[in-house]
């Protein structure tokens, strides 16, 4: 994140935008908080969302007062958890297959 120290990035609204920020990105109103902002070798100023981890362009971004969703930290499951994951779903659609294959309907 030392990037983006002196660096200053303004948004599609003309406001200022600093990490730690709430940003929305205008072209799919995702929301986010910028976590990082880089200028590169043409003198374009990027900004890091967090909610993405990818790179925006400053002026496809406008500062929100909306609060962000936290990013959720994805987990790792041990092989038990897993293959306990995977034999419920093969339960459950054994059972909707079961329950799917059985009559009920108006015969003729």
């Amino acid at each position: 994140m030392a990037e983006a120290e002196g660096i200053t990035a303004v948004g599609r609204n003309k406001k200022t935008i600093e990490v730690g920020d709430t940003v929305k990105y205008v072209n799919s109103d995702t929301l986010s908080r910028v976590t990082d902002i880089k200028k590169d070798e043409q003198g374009k100023v990027w900004v890091l969302l967090e909610s993405t981890d990818l790179w925006y362009r400053e002026e496809t971004l406008e500062p929100t007062d909306i609060k962000a969703k936290e990013k959720k930290e994805e987990k790792e499951f041990t092989a038990d958890e897993l293959e306990e994951r995977f034999r419920k779903a093969k339960e459950t659609m054994e059972a909707f297959e079961l329950g799917k294959a059985g009559g009920g309907g108006a015969g003729g």
